[in-house]
């Protein structure tokens, strides 16, 4: 309960005191010690001056009741109208929208679609002889990696390759 460098209480035990918890010897002590009975006297009369305070500060509100907090303020009658507005063109700018989409839906179920006119045998024979020569174009008769790199002859079964498919 004292400190080994004086005879005073330590913070701990000023602290069970001070809270009703001291033991009978720190009650002893504060008696006869003048010293720790002063700060606990200082502790005790810095809360007081703060619970009087408080409580003056309390006591000097105005009261506003239930009712005095249910009272609109002065700023939202003038602000009501104008959100009221803004609500109402959102809901007529839906509204349109929705009827807008209703018109062109039912004037569009009278429409058939329309097949794409099919290319002649002339254009099919364009197009063929266009894809050959840029497949000529493309296999210029570069060496394959695989051919290069001897690649074929490893016994790993993903890189055989078939014949038909290396000559192309």
């Amino acid at each position: 309960m004292t400190t080994e460098l004086s005879n005073h209480l330590t913070e701990e035990a000023l602290n069970d005191a001070l809270i009703g918890l001291g033991s009978a010897e720190s009650e002893t002590h504060l008696a006869a010690c003048a010293a720790c009975r002063a700060k606990v006297e200082e502790f005790r009369s810095d809360m007081k001056v703060f619970n009087d305070t408080t409580l003056a500060w309390s006591e000097a509100r105005p009261v506003t009741g239930l009712q005095g907090a249910a009272r609109p303020k002065a700023h939202l009658p003038v602000f009501a109208p104008v959100g009221w507005a803004l609500a109402a063109v959102v809901l007529l700018m839906i509204c349109v929208s929705v009827w807008n989409h209703g018109q062109r839906s039912a004037s569009h179920e009278g429409f058939t679609s329309v097949a794409a006119p099919e290319d002649s045998e002339t254009q099919i024979a364009q197009d063929n002889e266009l894809l050959r020569q840029v497949d000529v174009a493309l296999n210029t008769g570069e060496a394959s990696p695989i051919d290069e790199y001897q690649l074929v002859d490893r016994q790993h079964p993903r890189l055989k390759v078939r014949k038909g498919l290396r000559n192309r």
